[in-house]
């Protein structure tokens, strides 16, 4: 006999893709419904939040490049 066990891990990541398939479908059915995948990056690289990480990202590449010593 086999067993099947789906852990709680697993059954996330399930909901995750169907929720992005349902997504994706209702976009590609309807144009207007939903706020598509370009309006959310626009509106995430648009805001402050992601500039600040942009800009944290670049001091810690910075730091990690010019500040250590040898």
């Amino acid at each position: 006999m086999t067993w099947t066990v789906i852990e709680p891990g697993s059954v996330v990541w399930l909901s995750l893709a169907v929720g992005a398939v349902a997504w994706f479908a209702v976009l590609a059915l309807d144009h207007g419904s939903l706020i598509g995948p370009r309006r959310v990056i626009h509106w995430f690289l648009a805001s402050w939040p992601s500039r600040l990480m942009i800009l944290a990202a670049w001091a810690a590449a910075g730091w990690h490049i010019f500040c250590q010593r040898p």
